[in-house]
């Protein structure tokens, strides 16, 4: 389900664009996956899976965290970074 992050400086509209292109990844061209891909790991460095796995899917923060072993702190940032990388990435 979507949620306004208001510790992430994107726009609720962006936001939302951001969210539900990375969950339809599956459905994306295969740039656009790439794209997703690239994202993870630059924002998620050696956590790249665990981020891959919030914004694609429907798992929730304290699955993700508890798989992958790693705060929700540590979650928190590295989505934060994803949001606006993303943005950036994409000339908003």
């Amino acid at each position: 389900m979507f949620r306004y992050k208001k510790s992430v400086a994107v726009s609720r509209d962006m936001q939302g664009y951001i969210y539900f292109r990375s969950r339809l990844y599956k459905e994306l061209p295969e740039r656009d996956r790439r794209e997703i891909d690239d994202l993870c790991l630059k924002c998620g460095g050696e956590h790249y899976q665990a981020l891959f796995q919030f914004v694609t899917t429907d798992d929730g923060a304290d699955i993700v965290c508890m798989r992958h072993h790693l705060s929700r702190s540590t979650l928190k940032r590295i989505v934060r970074k994803y949001y606006i990388s993303f943005t950036i990435n994409n000339g908003q």
